[in-house]
């Protein structure tokens, strides 16, 4: 029998950049929804690259598919990590220990195995409707659902005697974005620093990172979670190493042995670089939204296609190597990159990933809740910008107000040396491109 059929669990955002990748490459695609109560049209499944056109829970997977038929099961997107490990082991490919899921899902759960490891973490607190009491924060409070995504549910709080009032008022009943429970949340101390995000690939006892892109965020709309951008940078440059070494012991801690993980860090600049890096959570799944599109233009090997080949059980190690020669052939490094061939041949030794172009992640931000988007005007105006690459319109009309991830409605990718100047205009042009729906009537 042929091992020819993928199952990705939760294949919203990149789950079907996935599929793309494996139907190009001749595989047979399925879609499989971890949780019935996860609202599939929320997040949106494109079931173009899939044979199934309306997604099969994880029993019917085990009851229509035979074990030798299937060569992979894929994560999707953050819903599916648990479902996806318990497939995995089902089908007898490779994933992670079910026994240790919970390390990879659970906020809590994530913190308490960096301290167990000795590693620095972020004082946390498991919260539910009977907490009376917590642990002092002088810098404040931070409270979120534990298994939540995309800044769903997050809140910041003062002093003690806000985060009470709020408390008071949580509803323990109601199902997040993802279609689950809100019956515990996760108290954290509220921590500062610049806040980074690391992507990587596991194969086995190798941690090959893809990327590592610097958020902005900003306080809008009363919210302090709102994205601005997300900027790429040179995974190489030595004002960074704590935060990839750091990145990399966490993973171990996590006991992460295959597949993606996606992890965001805090850290403080300081004459040498960055220092003191705490992870604030892990997902372990490919980087969402338009990130690994963006990371295709700019880092070599890339995200996207190093997770396919380890999906595929290609020695990760050659598929690196094969990509640095051919792009080291076709100088694709700037001088801000790589100065001279020896230092590109020598870093061919090391499993980080090469920067050969400046990019960016706009994330635009909307603050009335009748807004409606003129998408003809909009497009005609931002492919008139020397930087624009691709656009992606997330709301639907009217616009919601952005007050996190899950809220914002338009991302737009940047690729070239004038990104920074664009941006500016971008947001320029997005204001422009606005109408309100009462001014229309």
């Amino acid at each position: 029998m042929v091992k020819d059929k993928i199952l990705i669990v939760d294949p919203f955002s990149t789950g079907a950049l996935y599929a793309k990748k494996f139907y190009e490459l001749g595989y047979q695609c399925y879609a499989v929804l971890a949780n019935a109560d996860i609202d599939a049209g929320y997040f949106g499944f494109d079931n173009t690259y899939f044979v199934n056109k309306s997604m099969y829970l994880p029993q019917e997977c085990q009851e229509k598919f035979h074990k030798d038929e299937i060569l992979a099961v894929v994560i999707g997107a953050e819903t599916g990590v648990i479902v996806g490990e318990q497939l995995a082991k089902y089908f007898g490919v490779a994933g992670n220990s079910v026994h240790s899921s919970q390390k990879r899902r659970d906020k809590f759960v994530m913190q308490n195995a960096l301290k167990q490891q000795g590693l620095k973490h972020i004082k946390s607190q498991l919260i539910n409707h009977d907490t009376d009491c917590v642990f002092e924060s002088q810098s404040g409070y931070i409270l979120k659902p534990v298994n939540s995504a995309g800044s769903d549910g997050v809140m910041f709080f003062a002093n003690k005697n806000t985060l009470f009032d709020h408390i008071k008022t949580l509803d323990w009943e109601m199902k997040n974005a993802l279609g689950i429970k809100n019956d515990h949340y996760i108290l954290q101390s509220f921590e500062i620093g610049d806040e980074f995000v690391v992507d990587m690939v596991v194969q086995n006892d190798s941690i090959f990172v893809c990327s590592l892109c610097v958020y902005k965020k900003g306080y809008h709309n009363g919210s302090r979670f709102v994205y601005e951008n997300m900027q790429m940078l040179d995974i190489t440059d030595k004002q960074y190493q704590a935060i990839i070494q750091y990145a990399q012991q966490c993973t171990q801690a996590l006991e992460v042995k295959f597949g993606a993980v996606h992890m965001e860090l805090l850290a403080q600049p300081s004459a040498d670089g960055y220092i003191d890096p705490v992870m604030i959570e892990m997902g372990a799944r490919l980087h969402g939204g338009v990130a690994p599109i963006i990371f295709e233009q700019c880092y070599q090997p890339n995200l996207l296609e190093l997770s396919v080949a380890n999906y595929l059980m290609q020695d990760l190690t050659k598929v690196y190597h094969s990509t640095q020669v051919y792009h080291n052939a076709q100088v694709y490094y700037n001088t801000q990159v790589c100065n001279n061939a020896q230092v590109c041949n020598n870093a061919q030794n090391d499993s980080y990933a090469k920067l050969f172009n400046k990019a960016k992640v706009v994330f635009l931000v909307n603050y009335q809740q009748q807004n409606k988007l003129d998408k003809s005007l909009f497009l005609s105006k931002i492919q008139q910008l020397p930087s624009f690459y691709t656009v992606k319109i997330l709301a639907d009309e009217p616009m919601p107000v952005t007050v996190d991830l899950l809220t914002c409605p338009v991302l737009v990718c940047l690729v070239g040396e004038t990104s920074d100047t664009d941006e500016n205009k971008l947001r320029t042009m997005f204001n422009e491109s606005i109408k309100s729906i009462k001014s229309i009537n």
